[in-house]
Formats: C-alpha cells, sequence, structure tokens
C-alpha cells in the first residue's frame, strides 16, 4: 500500500510540475468546405527561473506537419523588465532563423523612459525609430514623443498625450502627427469603466482633415465575469468580430509562467490585464450581417503540459495535387499542378465559406492584391480534372 502511495506521490508531482507554465499555443480555422477544424498556426514559449517570457518559438502547420516559422528572443534586466526583444524568421533554404529587427528599452527610475527601434540590413542594423515617454506625479505615463531615423538625425513623427479620471485609470490618449513644422491631430481613443473601475469600453476615432472633426472608427467593448476575467471582446466599426474566452476557474493565472506577463510595466497601460484564472483559449467570431449573427472561424488553445513538436514536412505524390507559390503572397499567386496542364477556372473563398475570387480561362498568375490579410482556399479546375488547396495573404 505505501508503495502505491508512494508512485502516485510521483505521478502527482510530476503532474504538477508539468502544469506550471503555459508551453505552447495552437490556433486553427474552421474550414466549411471538410467541416472541421485545420491547424493554422502555433507557438512555444520559454521561461526563465523568474518565469519571465525568454523565447517564442512561432510555427506554421505545413504538409501535415508543424515548421518553424519565426523567433523572438527576450533579455531583461535584473528588476526583471524587458531590455531588448530580437525577431528573427526562418530561413527554410538555409535552415537557419535570420534576422529581422530588434526593439530596444531604457528605463529611468525604474519606468520605461525610451524604446528604440531597429531593422536588419544584412550585415548592420539599422535605426528605424525611437519613443520617449515622460510620467506625471503619480508615475503614470502623460506623454511621448516618437520619433524616426533620417539617416542623420532623429525627426518628429508622433506626440502622444494622456488623460486620468479621479481615480488614476486612463480616459483619453490623443495622437498628433508632425506635419510641415506643426503638430496636427491624428487619433484619438477614450476609456469607459465600470463600477469596480474596470476597463468595459474603448472608443477610437481619427481626425477629419476635411471636416476638421474626430470621426469614430471602430470601438471595443469587453464583457467580464464576477472574478474579472475578460470573457468576451467585441469589435464593432470597420471590423466587426467578438473574442470569447475559456478558464479554469479553479486556478489562478499567476500560479503558471505564461506569456501575457507585462514586461515592461505599460504592456497594460490602456487596458486591463485580461485573465485572473488560467485561461484555456479563445474562440474567433466574425460578424454576417446577412443573418445578423457571430459566425466562428477560429480559436487558439493554450496547453499546460507540452510544447508543440516539430516535424519532418510530407510530400505527398499525387496527380491532384496543386501547388501555388509565393505563399504567402501579397500580390500575384502562381498555380501550377502535377501535370502541368493548364487551368482553366479558379475559385477562392475565405475560410468561412464566401466566394471572394473567381475566374475562367486563367493565365497564371492571378492577382489577389485587393484580398484582405488573411487565410484562403483556392480551388481550380484543369478538364475534368479538380484541386484544392489553401495559401494565405499577407
Amino acid at each position: 500500500m505505501k508503495k502505491i502511495t508512494f508512485l502516485m506521490l510521483i505521478v502527482f508531482t510530476i503532474a504538477v510540475q508539468g502544469q506550471s507554465k503555459v508551453f505552447s499555443g495552437i490556433s486553427e480555422y474552421y474550414d466549411p468546405i471538410t467541416s472541421s477544424w485545420q491547424n493554422y498556426s502555433g507557438a512555444n514559449y520559454e521561461y526563465d527561473s523568474n518565469n519571465n517570457l525568454i523565447l517564442v518559438t512561432g510555427l506554421e502547420w505545413k504538409s501535415g506537419v508543424w515548421k518553424n516559422y519565426s523567433k523572438t528572443i527576450y533579455t531583461y534586466n535584473a528588476s526583471n523588465k524587458i531590455t531588448e526583444e530580437l525577431y528573427q524568421e526562418w530561413n527554410s533554404t538555409n535552415n537557419t532563423f535570420e534576422n529581422v529587427s530588434q526593439d530596444s528599452y531604457t528605463y529611468t527610475n525604474g519606468r520605461l523612459a525610451e524604446a528604440v527601434y531597429y531593422a536588419w540590413t544584412n550585415p548592420n542594423w539599422v535605426l528605424k525609430d525611437k519613443t520617449v515617454g515622460t510620467y506625471n506625479s503619480n508615475n503614470l505615463p502623460d506623454g511621448a514623443i516618437s520619433y524616426i531615423w533620417d539617416g542623420t538625425q532623429w525627426v518628429n513623427d508622433t506626440r502622444y498625450s494622456t488623460t486620468y479620471n479621479s481615480n488614476n485609470k486612463l480616459t483619453e490618449d490623443k495622437g498628433e502627427k508632425w506635419i510641415s513644422s506643426n503638430w496636427v491631430n491624428d487619433y484619438k481613443s477614450i476609456y469607459a469603466y465600470d463600477s469596480n473601475n474596470k476597463l468595459i469600453t474603448s472608443r477610437y476615432a481619427f481626425w477629419d482633415v476635411f471636416n476638421t472633426i474626430w470621426e469614430e472608427n471602430y470601438r471595443i467593448d469587453y464583457a467580464l465575469d464576477t472574478n474579472g476575467n475578460r470573457i468576451t471582446t467585441t469589435y464593432s466599426g470597420d471590423y466587426n468580430g467578438k473574442l470569447e474566452y475559456s478558464y479554469d476557474t479553479s486556478s489562478l493565472m499567476t500560479s503558471f509562467a505564461n506569456p501575457f506577463k507585462d514586461k515592461t510595466g505599460l504592456d497594460y497601460f490602456a487596458e486591463d490585464f485580461p485573465h485572473v484564472n488560467k485561461v484555456l483559449g479563445y474562440n474567433e467570431f466574425r460578424y454576417d450581417s446577412q443573418t445578423s449573427t457571430f459566425v466562428i472561424n477560429g480559436r487558439t488553445n493554450y496547453n499546460y503540459n507540452n510544447p508543440i513538436t516539430l516535424g519532418i514536412e510530407k510530400i505527398e505524390k499525387s496527380t491532384e495535387s496543386i501547388t501555388v507559390f509565393p505563399n504567402p503572397t501579397k500580390d500575384f499567386l502562381n498555380i501550377q499542378n502535377a501535370k502541368n496542364s493548364e487551368i482553366d477556372n479558379v475559385l477562392v473563398t475565405d475560410i468561412s465559406g464566401k466566394t471572394v475570387l473567381q475566374q475562367k480561362g486563367i493565365q497564371t498568375p492571378i492577382n489577389v492584391e485587393k484580398l484582405a490579410a488573411g487565410i484562403y482556399i483556392l480551388q481550380a479546375s484543369s478538364g475534368n480534372e479538380k484541386f484544392q488547396t489553401k495559401f494565405i495573404k499577407e
């Protein structure tokens, strides 16, 4: 009996240790053609001994396996504040991660004072822009100015200002652009709170230079449960959609190393930390104006047990296979089938099944420049043969 108890204790201890952090997250989209969920992207998370996020490895689902896509590396100071963020992307030809961008952060009296951004132009880092902030007597950000590096000097770009209520909650932040040696209105955001000082609405407007008025273009509404967890985020305006979160309310998020932790002290400057309890994932919905309903089209689940395992890409040989390239693409898409026969019809749908492009008598490449960024399903035919694949529009 003691032996069984001892073994059970070992298993329990391992399980608790395994559940000490968010190891990974997987995002999927709903494929209406097959009526099934399909992997899209993923991420593995790694932490230091202070539970600071030090590495995010971005993954893509390709040919039935997980492949490297990107890597973000974080460096911290002794106060557990981020000092450097390095972003790299996977080069499948060289089988290595290559530099793309780098952000550098400096602090004064423990507060973020300056952020400088660089782009990698082989073999050097090149300055791009920087933001310098100031604080009020309550140690809250009261303004900032961002600058662009023109190759020889820093040039004014955007000026930011803030307003707070009597509870020191942000009620407005405003941006102005530097145009013709003057600061000109650019955007404004206003924030509303419930009786518990929890954020419930954010509204965003841009300055209409022709009519000299603020024009609201979208808003975000937040719903909270009794524990303070954000359970829904609803977008309306230029984009209509919704996120719905799920939780394990028996555990607190602070019990786990997680990628949502504040890294600069200002990560949640304009919003509340969303997850009081252990977040399990969220569903994504788009708004269907024809039916006046929200339709699910994506979901993300977090894994507290294991990271995602990379795989070896499968090469499938089929007379009905089709290749599109480049993938992802920003403008044009080439189409080629296994027999190299002429494509005579192409139908492109979004992940909800809505037709967004249709062409006959195709001569590739086809122009997809006007499509919104996202995942699309391409169906093509050549004579009696039919083909189907997916592509990403950046």
